[in-house]
């Protein structure tokens, strides 16, 4: 008899086989040799930034530092310092690249929207104004990218200065603003926001701990509703 014909429930689910595949993606270190340098470049081109970036130099690194400790010596007759190290570099470009690349694999796989073409002008538009709409969307496609980088290695995101505008910083967020750790001087800038009203922010996250979601903030601060999509868009709460 025929096979019976597999059903829409039969087939596999394309985000099961999108999850596996981001899985073995992040499994290639373990793989001794150029896994690790292959993965964190594959991270690169798909998600260009220091989140990516970073881990490519460190894991290379390693990888050359193992064969760096090695290679000067006969085969077997390496001082134990030597095997130490070139140990050491081995298991930081293998189970420590796979588990950083596990940290940062929501980050690095997640859905890339594509940029809105800019609409064509009803009229000539204004001399001087042309750069305004492009800045725009490139401050927001930052924020979005800063975002996802917060959500999927906190720790790296601190380290970038992400959301502190107040901290010499290189990273671009867009910005954001952390309404958690941000100076006074930074918060009375955001919209709806005045001095009284950062003293309040900063006085309530020493006194109680940090905010869990800007819902909190609005209702604690008595935000006037006005305010509240320009704060969602550039506030950003770090743990």
């Amino acid at each position: 008899m025929p096979d019976k014909p597999l059903g829409p429930g039969d087939r596999p689910h394309p985000s099961a086989a999108r999850g596996a595949a981001t899985v073995g993606w992040a499994l290639l270190p373990l793989i001794p040799g150029l896994g690790a340098p292959i993965a964190c470049a594959i991270a690169v081109g798909r998600r260009p930034s220091p989140a990516t970036a970073v881990p490519l130099v460190l894991y290379s690194a390693a990888l050359i530092g193992f064969f760096a400790f090695l290679l000067p010596f006969p085969a077997g007759e390496s001082p134990g310092w030597a095997s130490l190290l070139a140990f050491l570099s081995l298991l930081a470009s293998t189970l420590g690249a796979s588990a950083h690349l596990f940290a940062i694999r929501r980050y690095v796989w997640a859905p890339v929207e594509p940029r809105p073409a800019a609409p064509k002008p009803a009229k000539p538009a204004i001399p001087g104004q042309d750069w305004v709409a492009p800045a725009l969307d490139r401050a927001a496609r930052l924020r979005q990218d800063a975002r996802r980088l917060a959500e999927g290695d906190p720790a790296l995101a601190k380290r970038s200065g992400v959301g502190r505008p107040d901290l010499p910083r290189q990273f671009d967020d867009g910005g954001l603003v952390d309404l958690n750790h941000a100076a006074v001087e930074v918060l009375r800038e955001l919209p709806g926001f005045n001095e009284a009203t950062a003293r309040q922010v900063r006085e309530r996250v020493e006194s109680v701990g940090p905010f869990q979601s800007i819902d909190e903030v609005i209702v604690e601060i008595g935000l006037a509703p006005g305010f509240e999509k320009h704060l969602r868009e550039y506030a950003l709460l770090m743990p």
